[in-house]
């Protein structure tokens, strides 16, 4: 039935399927101190890998498969380099082979070559087996022209496809295919660098508020997820955080400032150091990161008892241009915010990569912890403030009316009120914040409260409501007329 000819076996599943076959895999030599990988990886969706391998090359050229790589490479960032004999072994030619092995690209180029196909049985009827010379593979079926004549078989019913080798011009896996040159035959370790995307991480906080919410407990994680198209086991792990300008590939530079530790009276999982205008955290131990994986690894051991306080802000924006003298009354939301200050005297102090802070509190009746908010930060240096907008408040109501409007001696006055009901058990102060149109003259010309410029454009009016409670705030501002 086979004829004693050795073929490759393709199960096909419907119109695609999967295939085995066998690809010619470089030798495995005896591992030197230095073999191993390295990877170095950005907030943006990129990473730089460093892969030291030992190689067998015959003296003069050699074709040497490079495979493994991952499938997001850019081929055009690949710096290769001869560790143990500088200079020995140089490239002189790179392909990147990227056409991987699947049904429909090995029928494709299996036309006008000869095949088996196995068509499962149905009922009583034993599998049918078809051997000839593959004229055709359109849609869901297969032309074959055998010792019978011309079968058209539909793809359904394969169950298998034999064809006798692997072409050449396929591979497995993602390859670099190089044309060396060596001054001499033996075994080298060369390291091999590139950069591929589809690889990236950020920074997952968690923060858990005390019963009066003065205080938190503050930790960190890493997420790195892994579509690259590669894993890397046992890898050197270092990542970046930082807005990196890509114009073209980024090229790795030496030269850190001196180390300084994650927060924890324990030996943290990463270490963190200044590194060019960024910062760079690296993994005091090695970790393997599968392809199609999102691992996470502690970067903060918890900090305890960060001193933190938690503010109500009512932002009102909305300026407008009117001609009236009134408007109707419009309620607004009361943000909640949580704000604490990076600093070694409140146990941070650190350099924060940017990512999701997600904030929870313990339900004193069963000590469960509950979700409370979350915010995006940026990245954040030691010695600034965090402010995390989780919310906003149930029970405090914010109601704004402009009550009048006029213009004269070239500027334009109004008058605005804002109302703060406080529906709690318990006093609140309540930040109105009132963003004021941008002209660098305006001016509060009268207001029933004490009140701070808080930027250039924003007055800030500290409003003090008592339990179940309103207050009134009612002001003037005025502004050069355009």
């Amino acid at each position: 039935m086979m004829r004693g000819t050795l073929y490759i076996l393709v199960s096909v599943i419907l119109v695609g399927g999967s295939c085995f076959g066998a690809e010619k895999r470089q030798p495995d030599f005896d591992k030197l101190s230095r073999a191993g990988v390295g990877l170095t990886i950005y907030n943006e969706n990129f990473a730089v890998v460093r892969e030291a391998r030992n190689m067998s090359f015959e003296k003069g050229q050699n074709t040497v498969r490079f495979t493994d790589v991952a499938s997001a490479i850019d081929p055009t960032s690949v710096k290769f380099i001869c560790l143990s004999a500088p200079g020995a072994v140089s490239v002189l030619e790179q392909n990147y082979e990227y056409d991987l092995v699947n049904a429909d690209s090995l029928l494709k180029r299996y036309i006008d070559k000869e095949v088996m196909v196995v068509v499962r049985g149905s009922g009583s009827e034993a599998r049918k087996y078809i051997e000839g010379v593959l004229l055709a593979a359109v849609g869901n079926d297969l032309i074959v022209k055998g010792d019978n004549g011309i079968e058209v078989i539909g793809r359904a019913g394969v169950e298998e496809i034999a064809l006798k080798e692997l072409p050449e011009d396929l591979v497995t896996r993602p390859t670099l295919v190089w044309l060396a040159d060596a001054l001499k035959a033996g075994k080298q370790l060369c390291e091999v660098t590139y950069t591929t995307g589809a690889i990236g991480w950020n920074a997952d906080y968690t923060a858990v508020l005390n019963a009066d919410d003065t205080a938190l407990d503050f930790s960190g994680w890493v997420t790195i997820d892994n579509r690259s198209g590669a894993g890397y086991k046992d890898a050197s792990l270092k990542l970046i955080a930082g807005d990196v300008r890509r114009v073209q590939p980024p090229i790795v530079m030496e030269g850190y400032s001196d180390k300084m530790r994650m927060v924890g009276a324990g030996a943290p999982a990463f270490e963190e150091k200044a590194f060019m205008e960024y910062h760079m955290y690296t993994l005091g131990r090695k970790s393997t990161i599968n392809n199609n994986q999102v691992k996470q690894i502690e970067f903060i051991e918890p900090a305890t008892g960060v001193q933190a306080k938690k503010i109500y802000v009512y932002e009102r924006t909305g300026w407008r241009w009117s001609s009236g003298k009134s408007s109707q009354p419009e309620k607004g939301k009361v943000n909640v915010k949580i704000e604490f200050e990076n600093k070694k005297e409140n146990k941070l102090g650190i350099a924060l990569p940017k990512g999701k802070v997600r904030v929870f509190k313990r339900d004193p009746a069963d000590d469960s912890l509950e979700f409370v908010g979350e915010d995006q930060i940026d990245h954040t240096p030691k010695n600034e403030k965090l402010s995390l907008y989780i919310g906003d408040a149930f029970d405090i109501v914010a109601e704004h009316t402009m009550t009048d409007y006029e213009e004269k001696w070239g500027r334009r006055y109004e008058t605005h009120k804002v109302e703060i009901r406080n529906r709690k058990d318990e006093p609140v102060t309540v930040f109105v914040d009132e963003k004021l149109p941008g002209y660098e003259d305006w001016k509060i010309e009268k207001s029933t409260h004490k009140w701070e410029k808080r930027a250039a454009f924003v007055a800030r009016f500290p409003v003090e409501v008592g339990a179940d409670q309103s207050a009134t705030i009612e002001y003037t501002v005025s502004w050069p007329m355009p």
